[in-house]
């Protein structure tokens, strides 16, 4: 299967789904100042890295992830129940929408 066949929005957006769910359950628990936010942020890193695993092994390039991803991601590891980890963790997956969508084009213009 070819890169390009792997990085079809139907191929990513059960990702990107989930991540919405997640990601309205972590604003309102934030919102309700609750300590559950941290099992939260557990499924959010778990849909992340399985997001990230499925792009790397697609463009067949370990090192694919948004700028300062991996030090980004520490940081959010090491507070998992913090507001600014969500917000982080936000961050990561639009940058990654971004920079797939980017790949997309690179691979379609290089097909053609």
């Amino acid at each position: 299967m070819k890169s390009s066949q792997k990085l079809t929005k139907e191929q990513l957006e059960p990702y990107f789904l989930e991540w919405d769910k997640v990601a309205a359950d972590l604003a309102n628990l934030h919102r309700q100042r609750d300590k559950r936010s941290k099992e939260a942020m557990l499924a959010g890193l778990e849909v992340y890295s399985d997001l990230l695993a499925h792009c790397r092994e697609a463009l067949q390039d370990n090192e694919f992830q948004p700028l300062n991803g991996s030090e980004r991601l520490s940081f959010v590891e090491a507070s998992l129940g913090t507001y600014a980890a969500y917000r982080q963790m936000d961050e990561l997956f639009a940058e990654l929408k971004k920079i797939i969508a980017r790949k997309r084009i690179e691979i379609k213009r290089l097909n053609e």
